[in-house]
């Protein structure tokens, strides 16, 4: 008898490079994936574990075309199950908004954009993960995106796409509890935010 695959969050050794270099298209699309494979794994944990159950009632639910296929239809089961803090479904429902914002879009697409930066700037999680424990103001965050890029990522494309990034990794770690990132190689770059000094406005 075969077994049925688990469903685990995407680690981020697997998408992490690959993200930094890309379009901010395509990063944006990265990021719904990898949240997208986040929440599923989050609702599952409380649904039933038997194998009968899954195969024939859970499963199916996720699949194209099933109820919860969508981005949208995980995001509002997992806050009818009351897994998010109130910021959280704010902020995948900002990227929700970011990402049908490009879909939407036959041009060039760009964090840069007035449209696109109207919304990005709605984002708590840089904010929130810069800034933790505290929160920081938007314009204390866009320093510490500043100082993150010239230190450690200075191919990154634009300091809205820091802004970007770094709201979802803070997002992404919340919602699998930290175990994406347990083997991070990148602790030294967590310091340096931890430790950086900014002043205040």
């Amino acid at each position: 008898m075969s077994k049925l695959k688990k469903v685990l969050p995407i680690h981020v050794d697997e998408y992490a490079d690959t993200m930094r270099a890309e379009s901010h298209r395509g990063c944006v699309l990265i990021a719904c994936h990898v949240l997208d494979i986040a929440l599923q794994h989050r609702i599952r944990t409380k649904f039933a574990h038997r194998r009968n159950v899954l195969k024939r009632a859970i499963i199916p639910l996720f699949e194209p075309t099933r109820p919860l296929s969508s981005f949208w239809a995980k995001i509002q089961l997992a806050d009818a199950l009351n897994l998010l803090d109130d910021w959280v479904y704010n902020d995948l429902e900002v990227i929700r908004g970011i990402r049908n914002s490009l879909a939407h879009s036959h041009g060039l697409f760009s964090f840069d954009a007035p449209n696109v930066q109207q919304l990005l700037y709605q984002l708590q999680s840089p904010r929130r993960g810069l800034g933790y424990p505290h929160i920081w103001s938007l314009a204390r965050t866009l320093r510490g995106c500043q100082a993150f890029v010239e230190e450690f990522s200075p191919n990154t494309k634009s300091l809205s796409q820091c802004y970007f990034l770094a709201g979802f990794h803070y997002l992404h770690g919340c919602l699998t509890k930290g175990t994406a990132y347990e083997t991070r190689n990148v602790q030294k770059d967590v310091r340096f935010l931890d430790a950086k000094q900014l002043p205040e406005e």
